[in-house]
């Protein structure tokens, strides 16, 4: 997903956050909530306004900087995040961060420690500055691409565009997943930071699972290590984990064209999982 996409997405799911003056819930994550989760479907039933905050896992964490203008006291938020967030690297930062926060938003790089902008800088080259001038000034007219337009997202923004008949074929994901059973320490720290600042804020704060095509139903050895790390650390950080991750574990039909990108179908049927969840959380 190229990087003016993703401004695109943050423009209409802003636009969606800011308007609202009333307790919300805001699903934040990368792109298996863009493609997975009708927040339009969830705000109806519970008669909350509810916004896809889901955009693209290379982000990672600068997701949780955007999203924490548009939370306050009385809100819920739910992140059922990528494993990749689990990962998180400060020392080797994602292609699609370096370009989005170099082409779209500099003051956050201003904003940065000394040694965060060293990291960030060394971690450019003249292919990366080239991509980004290009695509921030000769395509500035004409940002959005193919069906990853903004122009399909709702006002909640969700994405609309996933439907069955374009499903690429997928080769089903099978071996180990994740490479060691923990969870880093750069992506504990941002987490930990978060919900810190969402408890503190009164803001209710529910972990999830990502939606997920893998070929089998349940983990084992390294990976259901890491499931449990990830299991402990909410547990240590007082945050319920909605569900169970074998749950979210979904056939290839129900894909479009990634493992974590659902198509319709895939995104009915975990929608109705997720709002039987809430349904337990939202009208105690």
């Amino acid at each position: 997903m190229a990087t003016y996409n993703c401004d695109g997405f943050f423009q209409v799911k802003d636009s969606y956050a800011n308007s609202i003056n009333a307790p919300k819930i805001m699903f934040i994550s990368g792109s298996n909530t863009l493609f997975g989760v009708d927040t339009e479907k969830i705000e109806k039933e519970f008669r909350i306004p509810t916004v896809n905050y889901g955009v693209a896992a290379p982000l990672h964490f600068y997701i949780f900087h955007r999203a924490k203008k548009y939370i306050h006291s009385g809100d819920t938020v739910i992140l059922p995040l990528e494993y990749d967030f689990y990962d998180d690297d400060k020392m080797n930062p994602s292609l699609g961060y370096v370009a989005y926060i170099a082409g779209y938003d500099p003051a956050f790089f201003y904003d940065m420690s000394f040694v965060d902008k060293i990291i960030f800088i060394k971690s450019m080259n003249i292919q990366t500055l080239i991509k980004i001038t290009w695509k921030r000034i000769i395509l500035a007219e004409n940002e959005d691409d193919e069906h990853y337009d903004r122009k399909y997202l709702n006002k909640n923004g969700d994405m609309t565009y996933n439907p069955v008949a374009k499903k690429k074929d997928l080769t089903t994901y099978m071996g180990e997943m994740f490479p060691n059973d923990s969870i880093s320490s750069d992506a504990q720290k941002e987490l930990e930071d978060f919900i810190s600042y969402c408890h503190q804020s009164n803001i209710t704060v529910y972990a999830a699972w990502p939606n997920l095509l893998h070929g089998e139903k349940k983990f084992s050895d390294k990976d259901l290590g890491r499931i449990h790390a990830i299991e402990a650390f909410y547990r240590e950080n007082d945050v319920e984990i909605l569900g169970n991750y074998n749950d979210c574990i979904y056939d290839a039909e129900l894909f479009y064209d990634s493992c974590y990108h659902l198509n319709e179908e895939g995104k009915r049927i975990h929608t109705d999982y997720l709002i039987r969840l809430l349904k337990e959380k939202l009208n105690r």
